[in-house]
């Protein structure tokens, strides 16, 4: 039918050595505090280890070759409602970097249009826009008929 994509899947090389060291460092550093965090959702369960091989994993996942060809290929309506701001780990203007690739794939793409941009961080997209991402599924199941 389609796909609303929340500040993610955007196609950028941001996964170096250096930021492996800085998100293995910074999980480290939280690994203490995530079993207070588990009961109120903020933090996944899995130790600093396996939330640190996640996120390197998604930095893989997430490189120019890898992903940027899943986005040329889709066929179905997809809109993407995108954060502004840091998310957590995240220095100076490393988001809206990684962000602006997203430019490249709409205009390689005529299926993919980005459908707001929200002023909440990462973190709080679903929390305080969640009306900017139901708009979104309703534009796109508009796009595809109302078909579900």
């Amino acid at each position: 039918m389609g796909a609303v994509l929340v500040d993610g899947a955007f196609p950028y090389d941001w996964l170096d050595e250096a930021m492996e060291r800085r998100i293995r460092t910074l999980f480290r550093r939280i690994g203490w505090l995530a079993p207070l965090l588990r009961p109120t959702g903020l933090v996944p369960r899995m130790n600093a280890g396996e939330m640190a091989d996640s996120n390197i994993e998604l930095g893989e996942l997430s490189r120019e070759r890898e992903l940027g060809p899943v986005l040329d290929a889709v066929t179905v309506p997809t809109r993407y409602v995108v954060a502004s701001g840091t998310s957590f780990g995240s220095r100076g203007d490393e988001q809206e970097r990684i962000r602006a690739s997203l430019d490249g794939v709409s205009a390689r793409n005529p299926n993919i249009r980005t459908h707001a941009k929200v002023a909440s961080g990462h973190g709080a997209v679903l929390r305080k826009d969640f009306r900017a991402v139901a708009e979104a599924v309703r534009v796109v199941a508009a796009l595809n008929g109302g078909r579900s």
